[in-house]
């Protein structure tokens, strides 16, 4: 069942309607609204525990209960229905659609005043800043949206992918206090996905090159996750700007080298998956 609920899932992430993605994202929106009203005196820590923790344990103990009947349909469906809230509540549009949609809009003629202070930034520099920026974006929203939840889905079930997805938006919305803190935990959540990730890239892409990069930071505790699959990325899929194209189209396709390498990561994930659960005894 696992594998099951793992493609619907993908299914969802990727092919779930935009009217449905939005009503996806209300029951979370309402709950992270309601807890924001709990007292301060609790602590930003207690506040966010208790946000986190309340529909994990209610969820868990639905699934248990549901267990205990000893039908497996009933247990299937809850968890498909948090999953498809989990994964269809995505970014839109994309961290990639959204530069590219910037770069086409920009001005390409500037003020005399400032083509004097900035006649040094050619067009050549600038989309190269614009594809780091880009590329950066687009491996931290796939992080947060897709590997992390996945990856505590199929640790911890759909109970975890539950806290995992509060826990991302409780780092958006909220107070500074609870903001701040949210995000030293997604940090800490994110900890082995990246690692997973850096390594699936080395898989799906140029191995030699990636292990070079990510083998010497690969177990180390204070190593930064996010630069570690930024770097691995760039190593495993090299996106270099096409000068002799079209700006847009050339950093369209510089994006669309970075997303087939995700997508193969992503198939790298599911082999394994499968190989699991095809595995005798698993």
């Amino acid at each position: 069942m696992t594998l099951l609920l793992a493609l619907l899932a993908l299914a969802a992430y990727f092919a779930l309607p935009d009217d449905w993605r939005r009503l996806a994202a209300r029951p979370a929106a309402a709950w992270l609204d309601w807890a924001a009203q709990l007292p301060v005196s609790l602590g930003g820590g207690v506040r966010l525990a208790l946000t986190l923790l309340v529909p994990m344990v209610v969820l868990a103990i639905v699934l248990q209960a549901l267990r205990e009947v000893g039908l497996s349909l009933l247990v299937f469906l809850p968890s498909a229905f948090v999953l498809m809230a989990v994964f269809g509540d995505i970014t839109l549009p994309g961290a990639a659609q959204r530069h590219l949609e910037h770069w086409r809009s920009r001005g390409w003629e500037q003020p005399a005043a400032d083509a004097e202070q900035t006649d040094w930034v050619t067009d050549d520099v600038a989309l190269g800043s614009e594809l780091a920026e880009a590329r950066s974006e687009l491996l931290r929203e796939s992080l947060h949206e897709l590997f992390s939840p996945l990856f505590w889905f199929l640790l911890a079930t759909p109970v975890a992918a539950v806290g995992y997805y509060l826990l991302r938006h409780a780092a958006r919305r909220g107070s500074e206090e609870t903001r701040v803190l949210a995000q030293n935990w997604l940090l800490l959540a994110d900890w082995i996905p990246t690692r997973l990730l850096a390594l699936s890239f080395a898989l799906a892409g140029n191995f030699t090159a990636t292990w070079e990069v990510i083998r010497e930071r690969l177990l180390k505790p204070d190593a930064a996750g996010h630069e570690l699959i930024d770097e691995a990325a760039m190593a495993a899929e090299p996106a270099a700007i096409d000068t002799r194209a079209e700006p847009a189209a050339a950093l369209g396709e510089a994006l669309d080298g970075l997303q087939s390498l995700m997508q193969r990561a992503l198939i790298v994930w599911m082999v394994m998956l499968a190989l699991h659960t095809l595995w005798p005894g698993a």
